[in-house]
């Protein structure tokens, strides 16, 4: 993963990601870093994504997983158009504390003409947090 978080602040060369999907929009403001070999996206958490403990709650991070894989299916297949969940599995390894930079990057593992599977891990100071798995929809692309 990119190296640890300046001062509270967005790693370099980070950019926002503007979607227009308004729930997304709720949990954000996301960011993206376009890489050669895919998106990293990642998002600083906010008092508003933690729960009592301090730490974020599970659906914030399930969101960013899925945002991370989806974006990152899109970058693989080049198709526009969002790439559809059919599933998504988690694992929750630790809490990712708030005020801290939260960020994955989308593992494509196996594609057919339909469906593309994707992994990632989501780090968190360093360390693994969440680690996700889920499969996406290729778009049907419409005819030029």
């Amino acid at each position: 993963m990119s190296p640890q978080t300046p001062a509270g602040g967005i790693p370099e060369g980070f950019v926002p990601f503007d979607i227009s999907d308004d729930f997304v929009r709720l949990i954000g403001p996301l960011h993206v870093k376009l890489e050669s070999d895919g998106p990293r996206v990642g998002m600083m958490l906010e008092r508003r994504h933690g729960n009592p403990l301090g730490i974020a709650h599970g659906g914030c991070l399930m969101t960013l997983a899925d945002m991370v894989m989806g974006f990152g299916c899109g970058f693989a297949t080049r198709t526009a158009g969002v790439h559809p969940t059919i599933t998504l599995n988690s694992d929750f390894v630790r809490g990712a504390r708030i005020g801290n930079w939260v960020e994955g990057k989308a593992v494509i593992t196996r594609r057919t003409p339909n469906f593309i599977f994707a992994r990632c891990d989501l780090v968190c100071a360093g360390e693994v947090v969440l680690s996700a798995s889920g499969v996406f929809k290729i778009p049907t692309q419409k005819p030029a």
